[in-house]
């Protein structure tokens, strides 16, 4: 029984583990002069993009599911309404760069912080 209650043991630390490996879970915000995109990453795949200014005359606050691929840092994240981003990630201390390729004005990269 010993036994059994050690390698259970073991097993259920080994997969707490597994959400501390994903670099992208957490909360990360881009500050553009008054207006700032704070963009959370929750470890089960939902999350939420908050958009406010510091007048505090609007906000926005959009749900969304995503999906991260490490191994060709790939970020896919679909939003409540169905439209649906694809950006590649880069990570450098505490910040995070998505870069994405736009029909209209190239490659648009947004560098955000850590919270």
């Amino acid at each position: 029984m010993a036994i059994v209650a050690i390698i259970m043991s073991v097993n259920f630390v080994a997969c707490s583990d597994d959400d501390d490996d994903n670099p992208i879970v957490g909360v990360w915000q881009n500050d553009d002069e008054d207006e700032h995109l704070r963009l959370t990453f929750n470890a089960d795949g939902s999350g939420e993009e908050y958009l406010f200014w510091d007048n505090d005359s609007e906000s926005y606050r959009h749900q969304f599911t995503y999906t991260y691929d490490s191994a060709t840092s790939t970020l896919v994240i679909t939003y409540e309404d169905g439209d649906t981003t694809k950006e590649t990630v880069t990570f450098n201390g505490n910040t995070m760069t998505l870069a994405h390729n736009d029909d209209k004005e190239g490659v648009i990269a947004i560098t955000y912080k850590k919270m």
